[in-house]
C-alpha cells in the first residue's frame, strides 16, 4: 500500500470524526443513541437552552472586551485631565457640519467638548456636545446660541473651557455657557471705561475661569475669578502698549507694541522661571504668540518659534523644523505651527490623540488649535480635523475615560472573580470529599470549621482589614489579599454539597467493587467518585463566579477593594455613590452598574443551564 493512500485513509478518517461530533447527521434513534457519549449529551442539551447561550455569549463578550481589549484600547492609569471632567458619552467633538467649507470659516474656537465657527457672513455654526450637565437656565447651554447673538453681525469670537463669548459690529460683548464666575457678561465698571474712553475691542480672550480683551487703547481688561482678575493687573510701564495675549489658567503672556513680550500672573511658575534669555535682551522682534496651561510659544519676525515653560507636556522638546513657520497656534496642552509649505508641525501631549495629524492632510492655509481640538483649513477648501472625538461612555470627575475604565476595571474584577472562585472549589472539593468519604470524627471536625467560617461576618471583617491595612501594602498586594478573602470565606455551602453527594455515593455498588478490589481510599474519591459529583462543582463553579464578582464590586464600593487610580468596576461605582452624581451624570454609576449585572448574569444563567444538561431529570421536564 502507498504512503498516499494511507494519508488519505488517515485523512478521511479525521474528517469522518469531525462531522460525526459536530455536523448534525440524519440518523435513527437507535443510531444516535448507540454512538451518543456523555458529554456530547451534555453540549446538546446545553445548546438547547437559549438562555443559556445568550448567558454564555455574553460572558465571552466580557472576556474579549476586558482582555483583549485592555491591549488594544491601553490607558494611562495615573493621566487625569480636570478641565474634562463628567462630560457626558459621545463621539462627536469633531464633527463639522458637512456643509461648512473652508472658504466659509473666518475663524474656528473650542472648549473642552465644543467648537464654534464664526463664518464669513457673521453668522456662527457650532457643533460637539453640551459640557455641562448642572443647567438650570437657557443660558447654561453652549450650544444653544442666544436669539441677539443669531440676529447680530458677529466679528470675533472666543471660547473658553465651557462658555463663549461673541462681539458684534456694534462693539458688543456677549456672553453664554456656564457663568460660576461671572465670566460670560463684562462687568459694569469696564462696560463704562469702555464707552467713556471710545476705545474699540480688538482681541477677546476666554479660559476656563475668566475671560479677557484687549482694547484699541492696548489696555487689558480681566473678569471672572477673583484670583485671575488680581494676578492679571498691569504695571503702569505695560499698560498702554499691549497688542496680544495669550493665557494659561494661572500666567498671562503679553506681546507688547515694540515687539517684545512680558509674563504676569503667578511669579513661581515656570512661565516666569524659564523664560528664555534672547527674548529678554530686547534684540528678537517677536510678532505672534500662543500658549498652553503651562507652556508659552512665540513666532518671531524671521518665521522662528521659541518655546519655554514646564517640562511636564513634552511641550519644551521642540521638534526639528527647517523651514519657515508662518502661523502659531496652542490647545490646552499641544502646539501646532503651519509652515511656509502647507504643512504642520505638532507636540506636546497626546492621550487624546490632538497631536496626531491626518495622514490624507493636503496643503494648508490656516490652522485653528484649542483645548483638544485641531482644524486645518485646506486651500482646496477641505476641513481638517484631529484631537479629541470624545468619550464612547463619558468621562469621570478627574476626566477620564471610563470605556477605558471598564475595560481595564474588567479584566481586574474578572480576574479577581476567577481566582477567588478557583481557591473557594479547592478548598470546597478537599473539605467536602474528605469529610464525606472518611466520616467519622474528621466529618464531624471538618463541618464545624465549616460552621465557624460560615458565622464569620464578610463585610464588616473586609472593611475592618480595610481599615487596618491601609496604605502598608501595595495595590498587586491589596489585590491578592481581596482573591484570597473571597476565596476563603466563600467555600462553605459547595463543600457541604459535595459532602451531601459523598455521602450518597460512597454506598454504591461501584464504590463497595473498588473497595473490594484493594484500591486505596484515595484513588476511590478522587478518581471513582470526584467524576460523578463533578456536574455539581461545574454548576457550583459558573455561579460562585459571579457571587465572586459581585462581592468584588462590593468590597470596591465599600472602599476595601482595588484603590484607585487602578480601576475595577467596583470602585467606578464607589467614586458615583454621591447624590450629585446620581441625578445628573447617570453614565458614571449606570454604565458600570449594568457592566456588573450583566457579567452576574451571564454567569448565573451558565450555572443554570450547566444543571439543567447534567441534570437528566431536568432534561424529561
Amino acid at each position: 500500500m502507498s504512503s498516499r493512500s494511507v494519508f488519505g485513509r488517515v485523512a478521511s478518517s479525521f474528517t469522518g470524526m469531525f462531522k460525526r461530533l459536530f455536523v448534525p447527521q440524519k440518523m435513527s434513534v437507535l443510531e444516535e443513541e448507540a454512538i451518543q457519549t456523555p458529554l456530547r449529551t451534555i453540549l446538546k442539551n446545553f445548546t438547547r437552552n437559549r438562555l443559556g447561550m445568550i448567558g454564555l455569549f455574553v460572558f465571552i463578550f466580557f472576556l474579549l472586551f476586558a482582555f483583549l481589549g485592555s491591549r488594544l484600547y491601553p490607558i494611562n492609569l495615573t493621566y487625569l485631565e480636570l478641565t474634562n471632567g463628567n462630560l457626558p458619552p459621545g463621539r462627536g467633538y469633531l464633527n463639522v457640519p458637512k456643509d461648512l467649507k473652508a472658504q466659509d470659516i473666518k475663524k474656528i474656537v473650542s472648549g473642552v467638548s465644543f467648537s464654534f465657527a464664526l463664518k464669513n457672513d457673521g453668522t456662527l455654526a457650532n457643533w460637539g456636545s453640551e459640557p455641562n450637565q448642572l443647567m438650570t437656565n437657557v443660558s447654561d447651554y453652549v450650544l444653544q446660541i442666544p436669539e441677539e447673538v443669531k440676529k447680530a453681525n458677529i466679528v470675533d469670537i472666543a471660547s473658553g473651557g465651557k462658555h463663549i463669548l461673541a462681539l458684534d459690529d456694534q462693539g458688543i460683548v456677549h456672553g453664554w455657557g456656564y457663568y460660576g464666575h461671572g465670566q460670560t457678561e463684562i462687568p459694569a465698571d469696564i462696560q463704562a471705561e469702555l464707552q467713556s474712553s471710545g476705545a474699540k475691542i480688538n482681541q477677546m480672550f476666554a479660559s476656563t475661569m475668566w475671560s479677557a480683551i484687549v482694547t484699541s487703547d492696548k489696555d487689558l481688561h480681566v473678569w471672572g475669578s477673583a484670583q485671575a482678575t488680581m494676578n492679571f493687573r498691569l504695571t503702569r510701564q505695560i499698560r498702554g502698549h499691549v497688542e496680544k495675549i495669550a493665557a494659561g489658567d494661572n500666567n498671562m503672556i503679553l506681546l507688547l507694541d515694540d515687539g517684545s513680550v512680558r509674563v504676569i500672573g503667578d511669579r513661581s511658575s515656570e512661565f516666569f522661571l524659564n523664560l528664555p534669555e534672547e527674548l529678554t535682551e530686547g534684540n528678537i522682534k517677536i510678532v505672534d504668540i500662543a500658549a498652553t496651561n503651562r507652556n508659552a510659544l512665540v513666532l518671531d519676525e524671521d518665521g522662528n518659534i521659541h518655546t519655554w515653560g514646564s517640562t511636564q507636556d513634552r511641550l519644551t522638546r521642540t521638534p526639528a523644523i527647517e523651514q519657515k513657520v508662518v502661523s502659531i497656534a496652542a490647545g490646552y496642552k499641544h502646539f501646532v505651527v503651519l509652515l511656509e509649505d502647507g504643512s504642520v508641525v505638532t507636540w506636546g501631549a497626546n492621550e487624546l490623540k490632538q497631536t496626531d495629524t491626518p495622514a490624507n492632510m493636503t496643503s494648508l492655509d490656516r490652522v485653528y488649535a484649542d483645548y483638544f481640538q485641531n482644524y486645518g483649513m485646506g486651500e482646496d477648501g477641505s476641513v481638517y480635523v484631529w484631537g479629541n472625538k470624545g468619550y464612547m461612555f463619558g468621562s469621570d470627575e478627574f476626566g477620564r475615560d471610563i470605556l477605558g475604565r471598564l475595560i481595564h476595571g474588567g479584566r481586574i474584577s474578572l480576574t479577581v472573580g476567577a481566582i477567588a472562585t478557583g481557591i473557594s472549589v479547592a478548598i470546597a472539593l478537599i473539605v467536602g470529599l474528605t469529610a464525606g468519604y472518611i466520616g467519622g470524627w474528621v466529618d464531624h471536625t471538618l463541618m464545624r470549621v465549616a460552621d465557624i467560617f460560615s458565622a464569620i461576618p464578610f463585610y464588616p471583617i473586609a472593611v475592618t482589614l480595610s481599615y487596618a491595612i491601609g496604605d502598608k501594602i501595595s495595590q498587586s498586594g491589596r489585590l491578592y489579599l481581596i482573591m484570597v478573602i473571597l476565596g476563603v470565606l466563600g467555600w462553605m455551602g459547595l463543600a457541604r454539597l459535595i459532602r451531601a453527594q459523598l455521602l450518597v455515593e460512597r454506598e454504591k455498588d461501584f464504590v463497595l467493587a473498588a473497595k473490594a478490589l484493594g484500591i486505596k481510599q484515595r484513588k476511590i474519591m478522587w478518581r471513582h467518585i470526584l467524576p460523578n459529583v463533578f456536574n455539581l462543582v461545574i454548576v457550583n463553579i459558573t455561579l460562585s463566579y459571579a457571587s465572586s464578582i459581585l462581592s468584588e464590586a462590593g468590597l470596591s464600593f465599600l472602599g476595601f477593594g482595588v484603590a484607585q487610580p487602578t480601576p475595577s468596576w467596583g470602585n467606578m461605582l464607589t467614586s458615583a455613590q454621591q447624590s450629585i452624581v446620581i441625578q445628573y451624570y447617570w453614565w458614571r454609576w449606570f454604565i458600570p452598574g449594568m457592566f456588573v449585572v450583566l457579567a452576574a448574569l451571564s454567569a448565573n444563567l451558565i450555572g443554570d443551564a450547566m444543571r439543567e444538561a447534567v441534570d437528566p431529570r431536568e432534561n424529561e421536564r
